[in-house]
């Protein structure tokens, strides 16, 4: 009798991952077993990105007997998918710019356009009013910690700038808050 699952594993690290995916499947079919499932989703990830389909391959085997594992590495592989398909539409140095992030943000709302471009990485914003018409709605919808943080880091550029100035005072208000 096979071990389909045992086979499927050995392919994976031999980097056939459509065998592998096979092995998995065949597995699966005569021991119907989510876990089986997230070894074949992490086939279709390794057939997009190998260097995260292996991390999590292994992360996945070392916990394989928590029997906790499975539910968080649903979210996780899930995640690292959604990741995945984000970049393919913003492949070839393509970026999201300003502009088009407000019209996301019309449709969709702040949060959601930003948790996109979080995953996708890249949003240019080449206009000095715009960024800090960015800051001052990162720091309203609740991401007061990441509006800190691109403070810190935007200080030398904005020193004298009276929006920024403004912004910074809200940030000392938010800061002190926490101390409290």
């Amino acid at each position: 009798m096979q071990n389909y699952k045992k086979l499927g594993i050995e392919h994976f690290y031999k980097k056939d991952f459509k065998t592998a995916k096979m092995y998995f499947s065949l597995a699966y079919k005569k021991h119907k077993n989510k876990r089986l499932l997230n070894f074949i989703g992490l086939c279709d990830l390794a057939l997009k990105s190998q260097k995260e389909a292996f991390f999590l391959f292994e992360f996945y085997l070392e916990h394989y007997k928590t029997r906790s594992i499975d539910k968080d590495f649903e979210k996780i592989l899930a995640s690292v998918e959604f990741k995945e398909e984000q970049n393919e539409e913003f492949e070839d140095g393509y970026a999201l710019n300003y502009q088009d992030f407000l019209k996301s943000e019309e449709e969709i709302g702040f949060k959601k356009s930003f948790e996109n471009v979080i995953y996708s990485g890249k949003l240019v914003i080449d206009n000095k009013e715009d960024f800090l018409e960015f800051l001052e709605k990162l720091f309203d919808n609740g991401y007061k910690d990441m509006t800190l943080n691109y403070i810190e880091n935007a200080s030398p550029y904005f020193w004298a700038n009276e929006r920024f100035i403004k912004l910074q005072k809200k940030l000392i208000g938010f800061k002190s808050d926490l101390k409290a």
